[in-house]
């Protein structure tokens, strides 16, 4: 058997049902739009022969006349829908398609939820048998729809022609970041339900629970959990792998058990698949990586830029995971701002904006209005332009390049696109000084621009990254990161000096780290804390009046510029603090007025001494509410920030909190390679895994044949060996929780450094995770 390669396989996936697309209307979801944009499939639908591919959730009348091929004149009778959430969430959408478009006769839902998904998900109505029931009740809805649209019209509706629907599993709508690596897709419902629910042990909807129980049974999981290893268990089954699998952690505990009991009830083609190690690692095990600025040219430039985000369609939009998709938007008018009477600002204004039939037929003047309203709203240029397109796959070049080898990516990118259009071009100076001329060469004719919009999309975002504003900001980061990891091996008392200075210059004008990122430094502080100052006295690894010292930095901190504040554990005061506020912004300018008062002339003294009692009187008044309102609002503010600290101890304490963790921990530290930068889990854990073989802690989950053998025929010496995930030929690492551009990077380092060239590994995650991603989904 060949080797695994994601992005084909996906590729794959849609040329085996070719046949239903071929002649047909695509309506893809904002998922499968994510995953359609990460393997480059809009050039493959269209040699399949698909009509038109639109959006489902923005459906319109005239999308049946875009054809894409010029080849059909009869109207549409096939429409082929692709979906990455449920079908009882996709159907309101379905319905008014073919409401819509009357002349389809044949509909062919793709979902990427299985159908046992259907059936065992709690807010979804179908049962065991989901798919066929589906194709009943749209059968039944569409009779019905088209009956009242006829009867309505008094048209006969003797000749109605029902509609033929089918409904498959489509398993591989997931987003390639490389051959070898994939995240879901953000829009998708897999990656929008929680992978844990509010209690205790929850560090955030998003992210696995922080537990030291044996993990729960796969029917109390919660919803994330158990669609995360059913999409799982059939991605692999169609990817010929034949899973051994095992666990770092509770959820991923809980997660492997459930794959392991449909592995025993769905498997009977095991043999003819490549064997494989699965290892699932629940992302709580090891939080510092993700929340770390490290030398990654994919991290600065999703850091720098604007993400899109998609409204979800779930039945329950409270309950819903907010991840950023890998869609970013560059805002190219600030860039190049002075290039508007340019014929580049020209041209990509049309790009974005597209044909203007309105200004067709006017005048001059009307035309010059309708540029300028151009210019207002087409601001930014959107897309999934970190792709994997069929010759140039940016994203996977992008992966693994720490932040100089990226940007002399794109420029070695940009140059050799310049070479094939045959525009010649003279690199003399750094990348910042030449991005905008190569751009400009490569904007001047519209057909050249539509042609590489990919990679000039992607030069404009690597120039706002590069910019000094960003790289200022991002390395004020790894130089507080280093202030931190270096106090964090002297004192607790020095670590938590460092972490209260960040605090108090975060209000500052001057500052370029803001009070967020003040936050989001004092996470990895108690992070680095539990690590090094480990105590079993009390919850915190500070003392109390050290970690009183840091509440009263963020209470003042608040309290100085509450406009600034947008938090998870300050919801609920958002009125208050915008009184604050706008209290902060009249005694500003009640003090400029005062300052203006006094050159006045002294004449005015002489008049209104009557009123000045009844004035002062007043203005107590005023006073005295306005300190008795503050007053309240900082004991609401010091509760509040109280449990935010709480939330920082479950973090420090995550070690102690598990015992077989932290001992696994303890071994792997011995991996760290003294003077060097600090290495993720991942790769510390792929180190000791392709020496060992196996670790402590590590759990294997044996299936149910296993399980006779090691129960029964064990005592009779005919038990089964418990495998190694290091032994496998593949390693298969998914990340349950979201994984970092860093430890994709990395552990293909592991296995590089190995001497195991046979060695594949294959790697997962719930989504790609930066240093704010991490932030939002724990603190707002």
């Amino acid at each position: 058997m060949g080797s695994v390669d994601l992005i084909k396989s996906c590729r794959d996936s849609i040329r085996q049902i070719s046949d239903q697309i071929k002649g047909a209307i695509l309506y893809i979801d904002y998922g499968t739009a994510e995953s359609f944009q990460f393997i480059g499939a809009f050039p493959l639908l269209l040699q399949l022969g698909a009509r038109a591919v639109c959006s489902l959730e923005n459906l319109s009348p005239l999308d049946a006349a875009a054809d894409w091929s010029s080849n059909y004149t009869e109207p549409v009778t096939k429409a082929v829908i692709f979906t990455s959430r449920f079908l009882s969430d996709t159907h309101k959408y379905v319905l008014r398609l073919v409401g819509t478009h009357k002349t389809i006769l044949t509909c062919s839902i793709f979902t990427s939820v299985s159908e046992i998904s259907h059936s065992t998900h709690i807010d979804s109505p179908l049962g065991p048998d989901a798919f066929h029931e589906y194709q009943t009740l749209l059968s039944q809805d569409h009779e019905e729809l088209i009956k009242n649209s006829k009867s309505n019209k008094n048209i006969s509706t003797d000749d109605f022609t029902p509609m033929s629907v089918s409904v498959s599993h489509f398993p591989t709508l997931i987003c390639p970041v490389s051959s070898k690596s994939f995240i879901f897709p953000s829009a998708g419902v897999v990656s929008e339900l929680g992978l844990s629910s509010e209690s205790e042990e929850s560090v955030g909807l998003g992210l696995p629970a922080v537990s030291v129980d044996q993990g729960s049974d796969g029917e109390d999981a919660p919803a994330g959990v158990s669609l995360t290893a059913h999409f799982l268990y059939y991605l692999a089954d169609k990817l010929d792998l034949k899973l051994e699998i095992f666990s770092l952690g509770s959820t991923s505990k809980t997660l492997g058990k459930t794959m392991m009991d449909m592995s025993s009830l769905y498997d009977v083609s095991r043999r003819s698949k490549k064997s494989t190690g699965l290892l699932l690692i629940d992302r709580t095990i090891d939080l510092f990586t993700p929340l770390s600025h490290s030398n990654s040219f994919l991290d600065r430039l999703l850091s720098s830029l604007p993400r899109q985000h998609f409204a979800s369609s779930a039945q329950n939009p409270k309950n819903v995971v907010k991840r950023a998709p890998l869609d970013i938007d560059v805002p190219f008018e600030a860039i190049l701002r002075e290039e508007q009477g340019d014929r580049l600002y020209e041209n990509i204004i049309n790009f974005v904006s597209g044909f203007n039939e309105e200004g067709g037929n006017n005048n001059n003047n009307n035309n010059n209005n309708n540029n300028n309203n151009n210019y207002e709203n087409a601001t930014e240029l959107s897309g999934e332009f970190l792709a994997n397109y069929e010759n140039a796959s940016y994203l996977e070049g992008l992966i693994e390049r720490g932040a100089k080898d990226g940007f002399l990516l794109v420029k070695k990118w940009l140059l050799e696109t310049l070479k094939r259009e045959n525009i010649p071009f003279i690199s003399k100076g750094k990348f910042e000084s030449e991005i905008h001329e190569m751009i400009k060469l490569l904007s001047k004719d519209q057909k050249c621009l539509v042609r590489n919009s990919g990679i000039i999309k992607l030069a404009l975002a690597a120039d706002v990254a590069s910019s000094d504003w960003s790289s200022s900001k991002w390395d004020a980061f790894t130089s507080a990161e280093k202030m931190l990891s270096i106090s964090s091996v002297e004192s607790s008392q020095s670590l938590s000096s460092e972490i209260r200075d960040f605090i108090n210059t975060s209000v500052s004008d001057k500052s370029i780290l803001s009070l967020k990122d003040a936050l989001l430094l004092s996470l990895q502080g108690y992070i680095l804390a539990g690590e090094n100052f480990p105590t079993s006295v009390s919850l915190s690894p500070f003392s109390w009046e050290e970690e009183r010292e840091l509440k009263d930095a963020v209470l003042d901190a608040i309290f100085e510029k509450p406009q600034i504040v947008n938090f998870k554990f300050l919801k609920g005061l958002e009125k208050e603090l915008e009184k604050r506020a706008s209290n902060l912004n009249n005694e500003k300018h009640e003090s400029d007025c005062e300052k203006n008062q006094d050159q006045i002339d002294d004449f005015d003294d002489q008049w209104g001494n009557w009123d000045e009692e009844e004035e002062e009187e007043r203005e107590t008044e005023e006073e005295r509410e306005s300190n008795y309102g503050d007053v309240q609002l900082k004991l609401e503010l010091r509760d509040r920030i109280d449990q935010l600290f709480k939330f920082f101890q479950k973090l420090s304490s995550l070690r102690e909190r598990n015992s077989s963790v932290k001992e696994l921990l303890g071994f792997l530290r011995s991996y760290d390679q003294t003077g060097s930068e600090r290495k993720s889990l991942l790769y510390k854990l792929l180190n000791a895994v392709l020496i060992n073989g196996d670790l402590e802690g590590i759990e294997y989950h044996s299936s149910a044949v296993g399980r006779f053998f090691k129960s029964g025929f064990g005592r009779f010496g005919l038990g089964q060996a418990k495998p190694n995930f290091g032994d496998q030929d593949v390693l298969f690492v998914f990340v349950v929780g979201g994984i970092n551009s860093i430890e994709i990077r990395e552990a293909m380092e592991a296995v590089r450094e190995s001497g195991r060239p046979d060695t594949e590994l294959i790697l997962g995650g719930t989504t790609l995770l930066t240093p704010d991603d991490m932030f939002d989904l724990m603190l707002t």
